[in-house]
């Protein structure tokens, strides 16, 4: 028999059976919309999949982008350093470019796997980056070299342009004028050479050709051509040159500059002042005045053996104009001749005969001047500072002849340095500015 309890606890388990399965009921629509979702966000991961395992080599390619657009970065700028004559640290970006993207060369200019673009620039770039990165890897310079003070330059220079064939070349910039005008390039050799000869001149300017030399390292290499500089040497040292094996130079350009010689491009000037007494007033017999004298002395000296010498009280600004030519018309302008002898400078002076005013045509003896005819002899000593080189002449020995009714009288004058200060080189530029001639 069947308690009350347990009908209870059937008819609640009927409720609630019957409530699940209304529940269940209920809830069949929301479970189809959730499939429905679930199926949509599966196809879309589907259609996702691919990229998200492409995503590693995407990363990859944009770091290879990112080192290569480091390289040529790089590269392009030692092209820029190279074209503004910094070959070195050029090389040391080239250098760093390639361990960056080995070939970075050709993918700069294209050369390798395309076409180069239309740029007059990347004919002459593609060409001077193949063949210096040649040279570098052959020459195997070091990043860290920096000084060049102890370095050949002329020796460098020629290895690296060995390969080119070339020493200089028409600027990119210049293409366009190709067609109208005429590049230095263009020349022979042996025309640039003699060019050269007439910027050297027969004055020795050698200062215009240290300036050409400046230039480029086709300029560099031309001025350093040891014809040229052996015509100076001879020019200079005449006969006493001797043979270059047996002077403790390398070169001829060495002898030129590290052996005594004259400067030419100037004048050597010494200011001379002293006190002197002057007479006694007729007026005040207690007073007496003293004079204050000065007076400049120039010497000015050219490469064929020729000296001019001027004494007067005038300032160099109005007296170094009057030496310019070489034959000069003014009497007080006395001309010469001087040799050199290791350091010491030997000249002979002679005066020069006062201009006779016209006469009518007929034979009269012209008579001599009152101080005859006379000849001044001197020695100077050239000597160098720190800073110029054989900017001063020093006094040695200064001697007069004089020659008068067949009688010769000399006088040795005393050498002070109150009287006879030591002659300091002045540069003028207006000696140099034409050429008379060619080197010979």
């Amino acid at each position: 028999m069947d308690s009350p309890s347990s009908d209870a606890g059937k008819e609640d388990d009927d409720e609630s059976s019957s409530s699940s399965s209304s529940g269940s009921e209920a809830t069949t629509p929301k479970r189809s919309e959730l499939d429905d979702f679930r199926e949509r966000w599966q196809q879309e991961l589907k259609r996702e999949q691919p990229v998200t395992a492409n995503a590693p080599v995407a990363t990859t390619t944009v770091e290879h982008d990112s080192i290569e657009h480091q390289a040529r970065t790089l590269f392009q700028q030692g092209s820029d350093l190279e074209r503004s004559g910094k070959v070195f640290e050029a090389m040391r970006l080239y250098r760093r470019a390639t361990q960056l993207v080995p070939d970075i060369e050709f993918r700069v200019y294209d050369i390798k796997h395309a076409k180069p673009k239309e740029d007059p620039t990347n004919d002459k770039n593609a060409r001077l980056v193949e063949g210096l990165m040649e040279r570098m890897m052959e020459a195997n310079i070091d990043e860290d070299e920096e000084n060049l003070e102890n370095v050949d330059l002329a020796l460098r220079f020629q290895t690296l342009m060995a390969r080119s064939g070339k020493l200089f070349e028409r600027a990119s910039g210049d293409r366009k004028l190709i067609v109208t005008t005429a590049h230095f390039s263009d020349l022979p050799m042996e025309l640039i050479l003699y060019i050269l000869r007439w910027v050297v001149s027969n004055d020795l300017d050698m200062k215009s050709l240290e300036r050409f030399a400046s230039v480029c390292r086709g300029f560099y290499l031309l001025a350093r051509d040891p014809e040229i500089w052996r015509h100076a040497c001879m020019r200079i040292w005449g006969v006493n040159l001797g043979v270059l094996k047996g002077t403790p130079f390398s070169s001829w350009r060495e002898m030129y500059i590290s052996r005594p010689r004259i400067l030419f491009h100037g004048c050597y000037i010494s200011r001379t002042s002293y006190l002197r007494s002057g007479e006694n007033s007729f007026q005040d017999q207690f007073y007496r005045p003293i004079q204050l004298v000065e007076y400049y002395r120039y010497f000015r000296f050219f490469a064929d053996g020729k000296v001019l010498m001027l004494t007067t009280a005038d300032e160099p600004q109005q007296c170094v104009v009057k030496l310019k030519p070489r034959c000069p018309t003014q009497n007080e302008i006395l001309r010469g001749h001087y040799r050199l002898h290791d350091d010491v400078v030997i000249v002979a002076i002679q005066r020069n005969r006062p201009t006779a005013p016209a006469r009518p045509s007929r034979k009269v003896r012209d008579p001599e001047p009152e101080y005859g005819q006379q000849t001044f002899l001197m020695e100077l000593q050239i000597v160098s500072t720190a800073k110029r080189p054989f900017s001063q002449l020093h006094w040695k020995q200064y001697t007069m002849v004089q020659q008068r009714n067949n009688q010769e009288k000399t006088t040795q004058f005393e050498l002070t340095s109150t009287k006879y200060p030591p002659l300091y080189f002045s540069r003028v530029k207006s000696y140099h500015l034409e050429s008379e001639g060619p080197l010979k």
